[in-house]
């Protein structure tokens, strides 16, 4: 039941895309991009870098980046775009993936604490932007997205008293903002 499913699905795909052969060239697509980050907290920065394979106005593929929101993290995650507009440069998009913390423990923000671990947690972002043409096959990108980058942390408190065993509290900390990135797309 499974294989007939799986050969229905695509044979749907491949006869949902049109028959020319111009349109449908396969080819490699990488997005490299600088954003600014601002939320309830101050404004940070984040770098990316995207790639994978663009068919036609259909891009999907693989990207990693440095997210310096609050606290650094290294989002690895799927990225799925469609260009649309005569010239095909407007697009939106939408990225799911994981963050990893970049460090287990917090600078000088926690004093008094016996252990403090992050956890990564899920990564998100949907947006909209549009590219002009720079030099040959090479775009220049700018976007506009709302991103939610979630972590967990445990923190050990030793408390005042001898012998007394140490206090735990897990949070979950999850940060929605908005992003404006620019880049350059070739």
């Amino acid at each position: 039941m499974y294989k007939n499913l799986l050969f229905n699905l695509i044979i749907t795909l491949l006869i949902s895309f049109p028959a020319s052969a111009q349109e449908n060239t396969i080819r490699f697509h990488s997005i490299n991009f600088f954003g600014l980050i601002g939320g309830e907290s101050n404004i940070s920065t984040a770098f990316q870098t995207v790639n994978g394979i663009r068919v036609s106005n259909w891009f999907s593929g693989v990207g990693i980046g440095i997210d310096n929101y609050k606290y650094k993290t290294l989002p690895l995650f799927f990225d799925a775009r469609k260009y649309f507009g005569i010239d095909k440069r407007g697009f939106v998009y939408g990225d799911i993936g994981y963050n990893f913390p970049m460090k287990n423990i917090p600078g000088k923000e926690m004093i008094y604490y016996d252990n403090y671990r992050f956890k990564g947690g899920l990564y998100s972002e949907l947006g909209v932007g549009f590219t002009m043409k720079f030099i040959r096959s090479s775009s220049i990108s700018f976007s506009f997205a709302y991103s939610n980058k979630q972590l967990q942390s445990r923190i050990g408190v030793v408390p005042l008293c001898v012998g007394c065993d140490p206090y735990f509290y897990n949070y979950r900390l999850s940060y929605g903002r908005a992003l404006l990135k620019t880049g350059i797309e070739f």
